[in-house]
């Protein structure tokens, strides 16, 4: 291989790998313009120096060996935030620039320039279309629902407990909510003006509605109504995300 060849092949691989740099120094994603015009002169040399001695190596080898070896400059970019990761498009960036400098160290100029418009392109041209697609993926994504817990408690005649049972869950079933929790118990040992009374405690969930009162308050009235109910009452527990 003559100097001229040397020095064109070099030349080559320094204005793809800078063409490379500056788009990403440009959008300011990274200062890796000197990276990449480094890594794309590396490459480059590697394969010429394969190319000036004859018989002892194979361009082919060297260029796989860069194959590997730039996986180790990448990984050094990669940084872990969190649950976020960044650097991943500047690895990939250098491990494209090592390529196109292979290509310029092998004298595949056109493949080199065309393979550097490619690289370019799809930093700068794609990178619009991230944020759309994010936006599409957010809007895709069902957000997550409430979930509203009450605690009741109701104080009726043992005979009509069963009545009010069946009251209360068919009530439940028609809005949607779930009995989570149910416990009676006789008020035998309490005030003698409930003796023969029972006690009922339980635990109502209900999805996300407009008015989260508005629902347990119906189930309320509905068992004064319906059922001899001497004392009926709840609260609010929690209301949490899923």
């Amino acid at each position: 291989m003559s100097w001229t060849d040397f020095v064109i092949r070099l030349l080559v691989a320094f204005i793809l790998g800078a063409a490379i740099g500056v788009e990403r120094q440009w959008l300011k994603t990274r200062s890796v313009l000197k990276t990449n015009v480094l890594v794309s002169l590396g490459a480059a040399m590697f394969v010429m120096m394969s190319a000036m001695t004859p018989g002892d190596a194979s361009p082919t080898r060297v260029a796989a060996q860069i194959v590997s070896g730039i996986g180790f400059l990448g990984g050094g970019v990669i940084l872990r935030d969190g649950a976020s990761v960044h650097g991943i498009n500047t690895a990939a960036t250098l491990w494209c620039a090592a390529a196109i400098g292979t290509l310029a160290g092998a004298g595949f100029f056109l493949q080199a320039y065309i393979g550097a418009l490619a690289v370019v392109g799809a930093n700068f041209v794609l990178r619009p279309l991230v944020p759309i697609f994010q936006k599409i993926e957010n809007t895709l994504v069902t957000p997550p629902q409430a979930n509203i817990s009450y605690r009741c408690r109701l104080v009726c005649q043992a005979e009509d407990e069963a009545n009010v049972r069946h009251l209360l869950l068919q009530s439940l079933q028609e809005r949607e909510m779930t009995l989570t929790a149910i416990h009676s118990k006789n008020l035998v040992n309490s005030d003698p003006d409930l003796l023969g009374m029972v006690a009922i405690d339980l635990e109502i969930s209900s999805g996300e509605n407009a008015n989260k009162l508005e629902p347990i308050e119906q189930v309320v009235s509905l068992l004064k109504q319906k059922t001899k109910v001497s004392q009926i009452g709840w609260q609010l527990i929690a209301e949490e995300r899923e």
